[in-house]
């Protein structure tokens, strides 16, 4: 009786690899539709992300040059060009950053053209303060909304919204000279509690600004 000899290592690999291919075969043989169907799918997703990908691109392009253009009439104090370039920005481009910029720029035009318009300017210091991201220019445009209560003779207003803008932002470079602004205020109105609490904040917290030693003098004379 005679006995096959065992198969080689590469034998065994080869016999695996002949039978992994077969079964592929038959495999494609059998479905191929349904994978030129999910081929075809993936094709159409990839083209179609692609496309929104470069059409994205785009839009931000025109936003930028649209901003970019509404800059240059804003810098040679051309407000009413700006103005109008500045909504158009809004009005085409609201997915994008320099949407919420606008209103900032916006709100300043009202207070720098000749006929001032507080409540107006307010209103756009609004929209920005609650859309943009950035924190320094949130804190400006809450600073922007106290300027036109102060506009409007609201002083409570005014300062309400400084302290809202200090407390809100504790770390911004500008939060010690707002403290200083408030401090000051009360300080006018002979409140020298209010005062001194709001200088006593800038020595405890902001050795290092600019305001320190104004603050320190102000509570050795209180």
């Amino acid at each position: 009786m005679r006995f096959k000899a065992p198969k080689r290592k590469h034998e065994i690999k080869e016999d695996k690899f002949i039978t992994a291919a077969f079964v592929i075969s038959e495999f494609f043989k059998n479905h191929w539709k349904k994978l030129l169907a999910v081929l075809a799918g993936v094709l159409v997703v990839i083209i179609i992300v692609l496309s929104m990908g470069s059409h994205q691109k785009s839009i931000k392009k025109q936003a930028l040059t649209q901003f970019d253009v509404a800059m240059s009439y804003y810098s040679n104090n051309d407000f009413e060009k700006a103005g109008k370039e500045f909504n158009i920005l809004i009005e085409n481009y609201s997915s994008i950053k320099e949407h919420n910029l606008a209103y900032l720029y916006l709100a300043k035009i009202c207070l720098e053209r000749d006929s001032v318009n507080y409540t107006q300017s307010k209103k756009y210091f609004e929209k920005a303060a609650s859309k943009i991201k950035n924190d320094i220019l949130r804190q400006a445009a809450m600073i922007g909304i106290a300027k036109c209560y102060l506009g409007q003779n609201n002083e409570e207003k005014y300062c309400s919204y400084l302290e809202k803008a200090a407390k809100k932002f504790p770390h911004s470079f500008q939060t010690p000279q707002l403290l200083f602004e408030i401090a000051e205020y009360y300080f006018e109105k002979n409140n020298m509690e209010s005062a001194k609490d709001f200088y006593s904040q800038i020595v405890e917290k902001y050795e290092t600004s600019s305001v320190y030693y104004k603050a320190k003098n102000k509570l050795s004379d209180i």
